[in-house]
């Protein structure tokens, strides 16, 4: 993509941000073709924000691109939280454990060991609440997917439960996870993510960024959803529980 692609792209989803406007495909002379016309997107979207990245989605899915988004600061909320329905109106919520380094983890040369990953980690239940520019988020998903990564791959905000330790003491792939608002219970299986273990995309991540910058400690790692998305209603709390491990809360307000 050349630069008056990216920028036209970055302006239409800041206004449909901005308005509330759902989009439709976008014009076949602004269609990112690779994931590197995709991170420019990102990269001129959170120029306008202005706000400070805190951390990165990451999708690491065997057999599949590697994709990844950063996290702006205004988009990341502690349980018990109260998002705005503007920051979210597609009202999808789905079940994570995210994770946050709590030593660097900087630039080098050698490759990243799982276990020099995973002790730089703790980790948390979490929320992700979903949200898409377009009218339609399964066919952008499903057939013009880097639109849907130039989307910042359809984050619309995080919560974060309490972090802890002694997270690589849990089998995540046998640990029932349930998302319930009132009397309803909207998910409830077991495991589900799409790499059994939630941290190994993080040693991707890291062996990206070794290259480059690193990762510093405070960066959080968001590596995907256990039970993928669903609606939710507004004004009424949703709670999500990985059994034995954490819960997290989270609440759209009109």
């Amino acid at each position: 993509m050349d630069q008056s692609a990216i920028d036209e792209v970055a302006k239409t989803f800041m206004r449909a941000r901005r308005t509330g406007e759902r989009l439709d495909a976008l014009p076949a002379h602004l269609k990112p073709k690779d994931f590197a016309g995709s991170r420019a997107v990102m990269d001129a979207v959170d120029k306008l924000v202005g706000e400070k990245i805190v951390g990165t989605k990451i999708a690491a899915k065997p057999g599949a691109e590697v994709v990844y988004a950063p996290l702006p600061s205004g988009r990341v909320f502690t349980s018990p939280a109260r998002v705005p329905r503007a920051l979210t109106p597609s009202q999808y919520m789905e079940c994570e454990i995210s994770f946050r380094l709590i030593r660097d983890l900087p630039a080098r040369a050698a490759e990243y060991s799982e276990p020099e990953v995973f002790d730089a980690l703790e980790a948390c239940a979490a929320f992700e609440l979903v949200d898409s520019r377009f009218r339609d988020l399964k066919s952008a998903m499903e057939q013009t997917p880097y639109e849907f990564y130039a989307d910042h791959i359809a984050n619309g905000a995080m919560v974060f439960g309490a972090f802890r330790r002694d997270w690589q003491t849990f089998d995540f792939s046998k640990t029932r996870v349930s998302m319930k608002q009132g009397g309803r219970t909207i998910v409830e299986k077991t495991g589900g993510h799409p790499t059994g273990n939630p941290a190994v995309p993080a040693v991707v991540l890291a062996n990206l960024r070794r290259g480059t910058t690193g990762l510093t400690a405070g960066t959080f790692v968001v590596t995907g959803s256990f039970t993928g998305f669903h609606p939710v209603e507004t004004d009424k709390a949703v709670v999500g529980e990985f059994e034995g491990f954490g819960t997290m809360e989270a609440t759209i307000v009109r």
